[in-house]
């Protein structure tokens, strides 16, 4: 009877041990830091252990990046990629398909240099970039290169996004955004998003929010996140990683690889 216990327990996948021996874990990533050191200070000092993402290269990033520091917070870098309605002031500095693999293993290693400490990346924007395979392939592996102990979470900003796969066939530690809680910066809005990150935590054990440093976001997060803390526990995207470690699945080498992105180029431009 023991033996068979045993072999069901060592049957349980890890995901599974992690959420039936915890509270529901709440991972939320505030995007889109570097417009406004206020905003970005007053989500950094928000209560619970959070992710903070800061674009390259915009007015307060640096500041921001050594505040979040000095407080031990976690922050990735907001990769900034082509969409498909360019209209951003990043656009001109984004990842787009009229660069050569060169151009991007070139950019994407400039990038990560940005900010010292950083855990991780996700995209922003990227609606036009992230689906396709060709292009995220060196994104992915220029991440590997440069430190292969970085994670890549797919802000999935759209439907079709190829990111999270890319970079889980190159190896990379990666996670998926599962709600965006403030697209429609209003208290209404953000409960209904908020009560679906909630609900998916439930389900699965665990779930990733992104927010903005809105002005509604960051009062809704102060008034509200201290409510649940009893009921959830809130953990950065490292520490969920760390909780479910996912496996690695390292599959064909970049070079190769590469090879099919002008086959992949002629075929968006038929």
């Amino acid at each position: 009877m023991i033996s068979r216990l045993l072999l069901i327990f060592c049957l349980i996948p890890v995901a599974a041990l992690a959420s039936s021996l915890n509270r529901p874990v709440l991972s939320l990533v505030i995007d889109d830091l570097g417009y406004s050191f206020t905003a970005a200070k007053q989500v950094i000092d928000l209560p619970g252990n959070h992710s903070f993402s800061i674009i390259p290269g915009v007015t307060y990033s640096q500041k921001i990046a050594k505040y979040a520091n000095s407080q031990n917070k976690e922050i990735l870098l907001h990769l900034p990629m082509q969409s498909s309605d360019p209209t951003g002031p990043e656009e001109m500095n984004s990842l787009n398909i009229e660069m050569s693999e060169q151009q991007v293993i070139n950019r994407v290693n400039i990038l990560l240099k940005t900010f010292p400490n950083i855990k991780g990346i996700n995209n922003h924007m990227g609606s036009r970039l992230t689906a396709l395979d060709f292009y995220m392939k060196p994104v992915m592996e220029s991440i590997k290169k440069y430190n292969n102990s970085l994670y890549f979470l797919d802000s999935r900003t759209t439907p079709l996004s190829r990111a999270y796969q890319v970079a889980l066939n190159s190896g990379l530690n990666t996670l998926e955004r599962d709600v965006f809680l403030d697209n429609e910066p209003n208290v209404e809005s953000i409960w209904v998003q908020f009560n679906i990150w909630l609900n998916k935590s439930r389900k699965n054990g665990a779930s990733i929010a992104i927010a903005h440093p809105h002005s509604d976001t960051i009062k809704f997060l102060n008034d509200n996140i201290s409510r649940f803390t009893l009921d959830y526990e809130f953990r950065t995207i490292s520490e969920l990683i760390a909780i479910n470690n996912p496996p690695r699945q390292e599959k064909q080498s970049w070079p190769k690889y590469l090879s099919h992105l002008h086959q992949g180029l002629k075929i968006l431009k038929q």
